[in-house]
């Protein structure tokens, strides 16, 4: 088969189109053509060996949508019941410490396949998974987003972001998103846009419509600390307030935070890591996403960026775009 595979990590240029064996099945193992593999910021930090957790030798790549062509069962015999199944899935180390996505094959446990949603096509539920695991437990797990809360999503245009501002909707939050420029956006009806022209741009929209120190949820998908602590003074100060970071774009990785709005609104903080979740979590987690979106209650992306996997200066311009966020549209490898 073919796959990318870089032998060490530091530059997209050590990334190269290699012809090797198919993966060899272990029992209870799946193997699965892939179709599409979505580019995430994380397949480039790790090709960039800026990752702890990568190791090379690596094939990257973590998200796959495609279809099952064997399987062997818990025994190792030959099993017939998830054949010709169309399937997606991210998660787990895979694509950092064992192989991934980005090659025509990939096995995966039987125990963790999920059926992709049959409205999206391979390219466009391989591009989601990831974002929209990210956004589910932004939402769901560390926000405890809940019915009535003022919620303000930095980034709203993102990946995470906009799936966040779907799960919120759909909690029956008040959304409040972030946006560079509305010059060429239409955030979705459910969104308040609050462009971010000034420095003081946030505080100023939510005083505006008599929210000020009533801003429940805080979830930062962009990782800049202006409008972050712009956003902190809008908080309610009675300790309910939830505030989650999931990115930071400072070359030294430190990320100024303004304590005292911190600490005199008793505000909690969390971190997002996707791998909080087991396999088994992360199937229920998209088998329910897929069943939400084929009932219209969630919608899918509307375009993708499909990118031949031969053709090497259109993968090493993905990585790059994704790693300098040049593009609101996601790109997905196809092998």
């Amino acid at each position: 088969m073919q796959a990318l595979k870089f032998e060490k990590t530091g530059s997209f240029d050590e990334l190269s189109l290699v012809n090797i064996d198919k993966p060899i099945l272990c029992p209870g193992e799946a193997l699965v053509r892939v179709r599409a593999a979505g580019i995430n910021m994380s397949d480039a930090a790790g090709i960039l060996g800026t990752l702890p957790f990568m190791t090379a030798p690596r094939i990257p790549g973590g998200d796959f949508s495609g279809e099952v062509v064997e399987a062997l069962d818990a025994h190792g015999a030959s099993s017939q019941e998830w054949i010709g199944a169309e399937v997606w899935g991210t998660g787990s180390d895979r694509g950092f410490a064992s192989d991934g996505t980005f090659s025509q094959y990939v096995a995966v446990p039987i125990a963790a396949l999920s059926r992709k949603p049959a409205s999206l096509d391979h390219s466009r539920a391989g591009s989601m998974t990831l974002p929209w695991l990210c956004a589910w437990i932004t939402v769901g797990t560390l926000a405890n987003v809940k019915e009535g809360d003022n919620v303000i999503i930095i980034g709203a245009r993102g990946g995470i972001g906009s799936a966040a501002a779907q799960l919120c909707k759909e909690r029956g939050a008040r959304i409040f998103g972030t946006y560079t420029s509305l010059a060429k956006v239409t955030p979705p009806s459910y969104v308040t846009p609050i462009e971010l022209g000034s420095k003081n741009a946030i505080r100023e929209a939510i005083a505006k419509v008599g929210l000020q120190s009533k801003i429940d949820v805080l979830l930062d998908c962009a990782g800049y600390d202006q409008p972050f602590n712009d956003a902190i003074f809008t908080m309610t100060p009675n300790g309910t307030g939830r505030v989650v970071v999931m990115a930071v774009h400072a070359k030294d990785e430190l990320f100024p935070i303004n304590l005292r709005s911190f600490y005199t609104k008793a505000l909690t903080l969390k971190g997002l890591r996707s791998s909080i979740l087991g396999q088994l979590e992360v199937k229920e987690v998209l088998d329910d996403l897929a069943k939400k979106i084929d009932s219209g209650l969630l919608e899918g992306p509307k375009e993708v960026n499909e990118v031949d996997m031969r053709n090497m200066e259109n993968v090493k311009g993905a990585l790059q775009d994704i790693l300098t966020r040049a593009s609101h549209v996601r790109s997905v490898i196809v092998p």
